[in-house]
């Protein structure tokens, strides 16, 4: 039948291009056309480009069509099929005579053109464009029932290679090893030729090449992009995907220049985005000109979001190493802090007792004028030693709390974000227990009192050498709030957990036993209580018990 595509088999449905090539032959023959080419429309751009094409020269396949402008652009604009004798190269499939073009749709949505051309003048006849728009329709139906089969083929290799990204990072890889990871898996899957990482600089806003596969020494030796000079920056600054069909008509574009030197045409660019903006981009590139399909970009997204998520993870880790060496360094200083109280409370005592005394032995004693000077001397250096003394004392004594009001479940979440990975390492899972945001509030040093929970929570870890799980909980009781830790260690006797909190008594080799006096000390400048609950083998729970805001 006229205008009827021969019939399409299941294996012309694995490769879109493949079947857009048979029906650019078939339209041919059909209308014994020198020229054939059905052309797709890049969302990107807004601009048709050659799919597969037959009699076109190379120029023309090169091109991108303009909406509006030549008989294709004007069938694309309109939505209707026409044809039309044309005049000069510019806009046309050849240079000159006739064409005829007719939308290729899916519902409302202009998806392409199909189009045939003919040096001779009044090729085409009445009619064949309602031919041609039959065929288009039919192109239009077969061409997105092949792109839904090879969505859904990409939908499961893409998954697969999420989930073999998502394990590494939840294996606790390396982050070098995340990222060049994350680059193999989008060379491997985009077929691309090229991968490679970025990440900003946000002190000197430029891009450094973190990653790259693929690439010659000259592009991976580059120096750092400054990013507002390259499409990679406006990708990190507006946090959106970039593609490129054809890299030589691009502009003037630092990085797009060193993909072309690397003899590469077709580029696609997705950001690295934590909370706070864009960290950096993955780029592919391939040899042959192509057009990167939705489910590639996703599957390009998915896996710079896991990127993201192990830089994430670097940093929460590198917070956590400082927070806990700042820890060591401020419970070493508060132990010669307390050393220091207990030895000036211990002699400040005799001290005064010597002065009483001295003032009671030499009051009255008939003595030279030299001798009077040097007693004279002796008490202004016992009240010296008193002096210094005091100010130690003062020293020692804890400054007050900066009090403001707090979301306790918030503040116990956050310790335990900032302790997730170092846990993980330990083989300890976290459970919370917590109660909606906002309905426990505290009024506290929010510092003082992460602290005291940083030092719970690593001394639950100290007590499971084996893993397991440890427990962070909020609960309101009354006018109180508790927060509560829960370990599955040995747990210890009665007589122990009752000195648990005494300075310099530690159970742990090379612990300064101060730890827990702190959090003592914390909760207690708080207006709060400390209680621990704890049997052998049955693990230790210590709760601190904290006044309600209002």
């Amino acid at each position: 039948m006229s205008g009827i595509f021969s019939p399409v088999v299941p294996e012309d449905l694995l490769e879109a291009r493949q079947l857009a090539r048979k029906f650019v032959r078939q339209v041919r023959h059909q209308f014994r056309a020198e020229r054939a080419v059905l052309l797709l429309l890049n969302p990107n751009l807004g601009e048709l480009e050659v799919e597969a094409a037959m009699g076109l020269s190379a120029l023309c396949r090169r091109r991108r069509w303009v909406l509006g402008q030549g008989l294709v652009g004007w069938v694309a604009s309109r939505g209707m099929a026409a044809r039309a004798d044309v005049k000069g190269a510019r806009h046309a499939l050849g240079a000159g005579g006739s064409e005829m073009a007719a939308p290729l749709t899916e519902g409302d949505k202009l998806i392409g053109v199909l189009a045939v051309g003919s040096r001779k003048k009044n090729f085409f006849q009445d009619g064949q464009e309602v031919e041609l728009a039959e065929m288009a329709r039919q192109a239009a139906g077969w061409m997105a029932l092949a792109w839904r089969m090879a969505g859904m083929r990409e939908e499961g290799e893409r998954s697969a290679a999420l989930a073999a990204v998502g394990a590494a990072v939840g294996a606790e890889e390396t982050v070098p090893a995340i990222l060049q990871r994350v680059a193999r898996e989008s060379q491997r899957f985009c077929g691309a030729q090229l991968a490679s990482i970025f990440l900003l600089d946000p002190a000197t806003q430029e891009l450094r090449l973190e990653v790259c596969l693929g690439a010659s020494r000259a592009y991976r030796s580059q120096p750092a992009l400054p990013a507002a000079e390259t499409v990679l920056g406006y990708v990190v600054r507006r946090c959106r995907p970039f593609t490129l069909t054809r890299t030589e008509d691009s502009a003037q574009d630092l990085h797009t220049e060193r993909i072309r030197r690397e003899k590469l045409t077709s580029l696609a660019v997705v950001p690295l985005a934590d909370p706070h903006g864009g960290i950096g981009v993955l780029c592919v590139a391939t040899r042959t000109m192509r057009r990167f399909s939705d489910a590639e970009l996703r599957l390009l997204t998915g896996l710079a979001g896991l990127a993201s998520a192990a830089l994430g993870r670097a940093k929460l880790a590198s917070r956590l190493d400082h927070t806990e060496e700042e820890l060591r360094n401020r419970e070493r200083l508060s132990s010669l802090g307390m050393l220091a109280a207990e030895v000036a409370h211990e002699v400040r005592n005799p001290l005064a007792v010597v002065r009483m005394l001295w003032h009671s032995a030499v009051r009255g004693w008939p003595v030279p004028e030299a001798q009077a000077r040097d007693l004279q001397l002796i008490e202004t250096k016992l009240s010296q030693m008193n002096t210094i003394l005091d100010r130690i004392l003062n020293l020692a004594r804890s400054a007050d709390p900066e009090m403001a009001e707090l979301d306790a479940a918030e503040m116990v979440e956050e310790v335990a974000l900032l302790t997730r990975t170092k846990l993980g390492a330990a083989r300890i899972r976290t459970e919370l227990k917590l109660p909606t945001r906002g309905s426990a509030r505290i009024r506290g040093d929010r510092s003082l009192l992460e602290q005291a929970l940083l030092n719970l929570v690593l001394n639950g870890m100290e007590a499971m050498k084996q893993g397991g799980e440890l427990r962070l909980e909020v609960r309101k009781l009354g006018e109180a709030v508790i927060l509560a830790v829960q370990d599955q260690g040995p747990g210890m006797k009665k007589e122990v957990a009752e000195r648990l909190f005494e300075p310099f008594l530690s159970r742990r080799p090379g612990g300064t036993g101060l730890g827990l006096a702190l959090v003592r000390r914390t909760v207690e400048a708080h207006g709060g209580s400390v209680r621990v609950h704890s049997k052998p083998g049955r693990g230790t729970r210590v709760e601190l018990r904290l006044p309600k805001a209002d």
